[in-house]
């Protein structure tokens, strides 16, 4: 009876915080939505604009399913809220080290030009003072 009456508490408490994620959930999934369409308007955003677009579907997908849950309770929602969010950070994680991996490299080789343009600084003035 005992663990009964905690599972209860602890699915109304999780009811209770789907229902709080909801509207959030929308709310960044939308706006993100309209950041890649916005981006997908320049020549060069194009080519990663569907990630945010994705990002942005993926989470107003995540609201409905913990709006489901909030209202009705019932695990299969539950399992598409976890589900997207499982979706939702992997692909974030993937594009944060995507992100790191091009600036590190990136870095490396503005660290290289600049070496080579300070070691070439003497022939450009040789150059310059003739």
């Amino acid at each position: 009876m005992e663990a009964s009456v905690v599972l209860s508490a602890a699915d109304t408490q999780a009811r209770k915080n789907a229902k709080g994620m909801k509207g959030w959930l929308k709310l960044l999934g939308i706006v993100s939505i309209i950041g890649g369409t916005l981006n997908a308007l320049s020549i060069i955003g194009i080519l990663w604009a569907w990630v945010p677009i994705w990002l942005g579907v993926i989470m107003v997908q995540a609201g409905s399913r913990a709006g489901e849950y909030a209202d009705k309770g019932d695990m299969a929602s539950l399992d598409g809220l976890t589900g997207r969010l499982k979706t939702y950070f992997t692909i974030s994680g993937i594009m944060l080290i995507i992100t790191v991996a091009i600036s590190i490299i990136a870095g490396v080789i503005g660290a290289i030009l600049m070496a080579v343009g300070v070691l070439s600084m003497p022939n450009m003035m040789e150059y310059f003072n003739r």
